[in-house]
């Protein structure tokens, strides 16, 4: 017998050796079975062997990972590049994606190589590490809208976000808002100023209504007085109404931790100097409050430099819980 009538009769038995295979057991389903004495038909036995082909075709290209489609033929995922992993995907085919870093991670990927490690980030390190968010941007807290912004600047700085503004009037606000979420929520941030007035200074957070009344609290300076905390009403953003708390002047510096919060039914105010221990010092029934039931509807950091020397405030820590 020549070579190749060898091998044809070698291959005839292997088709007809899988064509009976139970299929609870076969890796490939073939779509006839033959059993011993049968006369096997050409059309057959070809129909098998396009299956079988099929089947143990790989899939993908050179280097892809081979996995069961479900179809009864192979897949591939890949090939995967430098640091890639074959991920789960629910009951899906796996996916070829690389690890994703979390804040103070870092991962460098390389050929064969995952390498995961700590960054000396601001937030790894220091007495408020605990505590901190990232670094504040103008996407990540979605402070990105204007209000009364004038000769006004903002950037998205090495420590967070920070307003300059030139002097103004005595009750101007200029600061950035975005709207709140559904209550109840609670948000905490770290406010530092950078000022050498010798007049009315402010700078901190709380709720515009988008239509132009604010509530909120802030650190002020005086010429010739401590700094104070304050929670005031402003009528518009150039006219303020009545104050809701005025602290002794006890040089409260800064930075200084603001708390605002909505939970639903009442708003507060609050303010710390260690970030977790806070003082309340207004609260006021959503319904009954200045802004009114609806009115607390968006957040705001802003700056009111005074009549007297340009000041930048700057947001350091911006968090919701």
């Amino acid at each position: 017998m020549s070579r190749r009538s060898s091998f044809i009769a070698t291959f005839v038995s292997l088709l007809i050796c899988a064509s009976s295979i139970p299929p609870g057991w076969a890796q490939c389903a073939l779509p006839y079975t033959f059993v011993d004495g049968q006369v096997i038909d050409a059309t057959q036995l070809m129909a098998n062997f396009n299956s079988l082909a099929s089947c143990l075709n790989p899939g993908g290209s050179t280097n892809a990972l081979q996995y069961n489609s479900g179809t009864g033929s192979l897949s591939g995922v890949g090939p995967l590049t430098d640091g890639q992993l074959a991920i789960g995907s629910g009951a899906g085919a796996p996916q070829a994606q690389t690890l994703g870093a979390g804040t103070g991670i870092a991962i460098t990927n390389a050929p064969g190589s995952v390498t995961v490690a700590r960054t000396a980030s601001g937030t790894a390190t220091g007495l408020f590490r605990q505590i901190m968010s990232a670094t504040p941007t103008a996407a990540s807290t979605g402070l990105a809208t204007w209000l009364n912004q004038g000769a006004s600047t903002v950037t998205d700085s090495a420590v967070g976000i920070s307003i300059s503004s030139p002097t103004n009037a005595a009750t101007s606000v200029s600061g950035r808002y975005v709207s709140a979420p559904a209550a109840p929520y609670t948000i905490t941030a770290l406010v530092s100023a950078t000022r050498n007035t010798t007049g009315v200074n402010m700078v901190g957070i709380g709720w515009y209504d988008g239509s132009a009344k604010l509530q909120v609290i802030y650190n002020q300076s005086f010429a010739t007085v401590y700094p104070i905390m304050r929670v005031q009403r402003f009528t518009n953003p150039t006219t303020a109404g009545g104050i809701d708390f005025t602290s002794s002047s006890s040089a409260f510096s800064v930075p200084v931790w603001f708390q605002i919060k909505d939970d639903g039914t009442n708003v507060s105010f609050a303010f710390s100097h260690d970030g977790v221990n806070f003082l309340s010092v207004y609260s006021v029934a959503k319904a009954s409050g200045f802004l009114g039931a609806t009115g607390y509807s968006n957040l705001i950091f802003f700056l009111n430099p005074g009549p007297t020397n340009p000041s930048i405030g700057t947001l350091l820590s911006w968090t919701q819980t």
